[in-house]
């Protein structure tokens, strides 16, 4: 018999690595692990396993009783098997025994398989039997999995016996044979012995419960006159909820064991009065006296009689074995002479009613909990709502450590390590010194240590003489919190000492509750990913600085929405002719896409903006854009276009030297203008459609904006959900503004209310700025070519007066190639200005729409030259349109050319043409 199937399981080496505190191999299953454990901390060391002396057992138990009648009709499958069915109760000690093969009969007696000796872990070790036992689950141990080497020959396969009342284990029935004749058939076998004895335990139950019903009715402790004919209320009239309350209340009555009375309002003006009857009488089942309740029901309508509540059915037989086992079962009548009161509505014993009791409050505790836990997508949040749905209704004190990483939106890291603090709850202070937010480590002998590391929920103490004495703690349920296969850390569950212990049924509900938790919890961590990386990405995406210019003093705020609800973006651009750009936008996409889709209209508004257009055109080539871009994104069965339809812009450019600004919105809130006297005013625009749905093309329009007005661009998240309400708060906030761009944005952005944010807002203060009159010069000139030369003077003069000699040759280059140009090319009015500023600016404007083209000359053309060199002279250059025509213009700094005039040759050389 000392034969032992190789490849499958731990080697003999494995135990001895454990037993030395060193790493195991995979092949070491996680119930296995934890049974040795357990052994390891009772100190069971293989030279101390074995089978004890037997001692007397009652072979008359309810358990025997309800399991040898299948047994005996089961065991001769596993004779032809060489195997061994066992049976043990609920203290692992062998009661039945069926073994048929002589071999392995000598063997169990020589080793002291015998009934009466136990299988528990603490004699004999990990075994199919006694570890099925402590595991309430099938448990299957083979080979060198056992510790003890007396079992090392054979396997065992062990399922639990659990009471159909109260969910206990019984006992266990396992099927033990030598490891070479094991075959995943016994795991089959013995599943469906353990149901059927389950089912004769439910049948054994029902019929002493009809025997309890018989002996309460000859009790006579319901006793009262038949109803006259036509009298009382049918219980089958009542509503369906009517007839759940009072059945839930009777159940409370028999819980409590002894006479009482209630008054439950019904619906429909009916009151119905329960009355709890308790007696106690020998039964023929047991024998003994046991304590029955009955409770009586009575309706009446408003202040009508009390009428006895009738027409319950009578159980059968086969009622009482289907009914629900913990609730009892309703009757008003069996057979023989006896017969109830006609207002009987339940009657059970208080045990069972108080199980039902408990049994509704797990199952609405689960039902609160899936409701509750999980409402938010913020991990913390979610861990809290955790601890407040378990105290004080299962336990005394809950703590909640999470993995730093996931608090962080990122993926888990090593299950034992970089746990924080992120929720507790206790009924009174706080047993543990570790606060909210602080880093938790757990010792690796731990509970908590444990169920990381074998991904189970652990119960401690495993037995009443290994209850802790520190802390006052009488019982602990550690529970991984898993997701995805991924552990986001751990929830520990706590009764203090005058509570009561945990019981298998409360570790059911607090991994089912935590199970619940940790898929919530791995959503708002992944919703926590996703907006961090959203936000980054955002953010990278705005504007980090905003240019330098004079025409404006600018301040912006950003604030972003608590859950993803847009992309707001804003940008200061700086164009020609000293004037500057302000654009804010609203994109109503989400997520990625949405700061995608941002990005993109930011560099399009950017190069739009480039090519000097007038507001009005900039957005309708916006929304041509988003138009594009919607139908790129739209389902091709015809389906929804996504929400870049709802996407909102304003546009504004300044130009200091009129004091003149233009706008265009399209379907964007109207910008305020804080004038200097300190009114507010919102800009009656035309605010056009959102951009994407076509229609009429946008306008244009034109305020003047005395200097030190403040123009404010601003998304809708600003208004909150209430655009009036919003509107006034934002009106009373600029009104009492009188400071800085700076100032009165942080003025504006305190009007949020600060309720949860729904969506982004972005506000861009710009205070407006004036050129000083002696910083623009400009020239009416005829469209005649003498004027160059008369230009050139006017603009020499003009340097010296300004101290910008040193930039007199290229500027009057520049503007004697621009007038000649407009001259030859253009239409009067024609005009020169020049703008000192940041740079300096020279401006050449005529009617004509028709735009210069630098081309390519040769050696032999007499022209196509004067744009090349104003290209190579000016640092940058460019045309614009206006409503009367066009403007070429120039800049170049102010520091250039102070001591000499720039080298033309390199411009000169371009035009060379080697083949002549």
């Amino acid at each position: 018999m000392a034969h032992i199937r190789g490849g499958e399981g731990p080697s003999e080496e494995e135990f001895e690595r454990f037993l030395h505190g060193e790493q195991v191999g995979r092949s070491v299953r996680p119930v296995i692990l934890r049974s040795w454990r357990r052994c390891q901390a009772v100190a069971c060391t293989p030279d101390k396993l074995g089978f004890p002396d037997p001692v007397e057992i009652d072979q008359n138990a309810f358990l025997v009783r309800a399991a040898r009648p299948i047994l005996d009709r089961v065991h001769h499958v596993v004779e032809n098997a060489d195997a061994a069915l066992l049976l043990v109760d609920d203290q692992a000690r062998l009661v039945l025994r069926y073994l048929s093969d002589p071999g392995m009969r000598r063997y169990f007696d020589k080793v002291g398989a015998v009934p009466g000796t136990t299988y528990a872990e603490s004699a004999v070790g990990t075994n199919g039997t006694g570890t099925a036992l402590r595991e309430r689950r099938l448990t299957r141990v083979a080979g060198f999995e056992h510790p003890a080497t007396c079992v090392q020959p054979f396997t065992g396969t062990g399922v639990p016996i659990l009471d159909p009342l109260t969910g206990h284990a019984l006992g266990v029935v396992s099927i033990v044979c030598p490891n070479e004749r094991d075959d995943p058939a016994m795991s089959i076998l013995v599943q469906q012995v353990a149901e059927r004895i389950e089912r004769r335990l439910l049948e054994q139950s029902s019929e002493r419960e009809r025997d309890l019903f018989q002996t309460y009715l000859r009790a006579g402790g319901l006793t009262g006159p038949p109803p006259a004919e036509g009298a009382g209320h049918l219980l089958r009239e009542l509503p369906r909820g009517d007839r759940f309350l009072l059945e839930e209340k009777a159940v409370g009555l028999i819980a409590l064991g002894r006479r009482a009375a209630i008054e439950i309002p019904l619906s429909h003006g009916r009151t119905a009065m329960l009355r709890a009857v308790p007696t106690t009488e020998p039964t023929a089942v047991t024998g003994s006296a046991t304590p029955v309740v009955g409770v009586v029901a009575q309706v009446r309508i408003q202040d009508g009689p009390w009428e006895p509540l009738t027409d319950v059915p009578a159980p059968g037989v086969a009622d009482l074995v289907n009914a629900p086992p913990l609730v009892p079962s309703p009757a008003t009548s069996v057979a023989g002479d006896e017969s109830p009161d006609p207002g009987l509505l339940l009657f059970g014993e208080p045990g069972v009613g108080k199980l039902a009791v408990a049994a509704r409050k797990r199952i609405r505790l689960l039902y609160e909990a899936a409701t509750n836990i999980g409402r938010t997508l913020d991990v913390e949040r979610t861990a809290e709502e955790l601890a407040e749905a378990t105290v004080p209704r299962l336990a005394d004190h809950v703590t909640i450590d999470l993995h730093e990483s996931v608090l962080r939106g990122e993926e888990p890291a090593d299950p034992g390590t970089g746990l924080r603090r992120v929720a507790t709850r206790a009924v009174r202070e706080n047993l543990f010194p570790i606060g909210l937010g602080k880093p938790v480590h757990y010792l690796p002998t731990s509970p908590q240590a444990d169920c990381l590391l074998d991904r189970e929920a652990v119960l401690w103490p495993d037995s009443p003489e290994n209850a802790p004495s520190g802390y006052g703690i009488g019982s602990l349920i550690a529970v991984p919190l898993i997701a995805h296969d991924r552990v986001l850390g751990v929830a520990t569950f706590m009764r203090l000492g005058g509570s009561g212990p945990f019981e298998d049924d409360d570790v059911s509900i607090a991994v089912e509750m935590v199970r619940h938790a940790a898929v919530c919890v791995d959503n708002a961590r992944r919703f926590t990913r996703e907006r961090t990386m959203v936000r980054a990405l955002q953010q990278s995406m705005l504007p980090r600085s905003l240019p330098e210019q004079t025409a404006i003093d600018v301040a912006h705020r950003y604030l972003p929405a608590q859950e993803a609800a847009g992309h707001d973006w804003f940008d200061v651009i700086c164009l020609s002719g000293a004037r500057v750009a302000l654009v804010v936008g609203d994109v109503a996409d989400r997520g990625l896409h949405g700061v995608a889709t941002m990005g993109r209209l930011r560099t399009a508004v950017g190069n739009f903006a480039s090519l000097d257009m007038l507001p009005a055109d900039i957005l309708n080539h916006l929304d041509d854009l988003v138009r594009r871009l919607s139908h790129e994104e739209a389902d091709p069965a015809g389906g929804d276009e996504g929400h870049l339809t709802r996407t909102t812009c304003a546009y504004a450019v300044y130009d200091p030297t009129s004091r003149r600004c233009a706008l265009a919105c399209a379907g964007h809130p109207p910008p305020a203008v804080v004038y200097p006297d300190g009114s507010v005013e919102f800009l009656d625009l035309p605010t056009g459609q959102p951009l994407g749905l076509g229609g009429s093309p946008f306008e244009t329009a034109e305020v003047e904006l005395p200097e030190g007005s403040m123009l404010v661009l601003y998304t809708k998240g600003l208004l909150a959900d209430d655009p009036r309400a919003g509107a006034e708060r934002l009106r009373l906030a600029l009104g009492q503004a009188n400071g800085s761009a700076e100032q009165t944005a942080t003025s504006v952005l305190a009007t949020v209310p600060p309720d949860d944010l729904t969506d982004d807002v972005t506000v861009l203060v710009a205070r407006t700025r004036a050129l000083e009159p002696d910083h623009v010069a400009s020239w009416d000139l005829a469209s005649d070519p003498a004027v160059v030369s008369r230009v050139r003077g006017e603009v020499a003069g003009q340097l010296a007066a300004w101290d910008l000699e040193h930039l007199a040759f290229n500027t009057e280059l520049i503007f004697s190639e621009l007038v000649t140009n407009a001259i030859r090319y253009g239409s009067e009015p024609i005009r020169a200005r020049m703008i000192l500023d940041r740079m300096l600016i020279c401006e050449v404007s005529d009617a004509s729409e028709s735009s210069p083209r630098p081309r390519r000359a040769v050696a032999t053309d007499e022209g196509g030259r004067g744009l090349f060199l104003v290209a190579h002279i000016a640092e940058c250059w460019g045309t614009r349109y206006t409503h009367r025509g066009k403007v070429i213009w120039a800049e170049q700094p102010l520091t250039g050319g102070a001591d000499e005039p720039a080298d033309l040759s390199a411009a000169f050389s371009f035009f060379a043409d080697d083949d002549l």
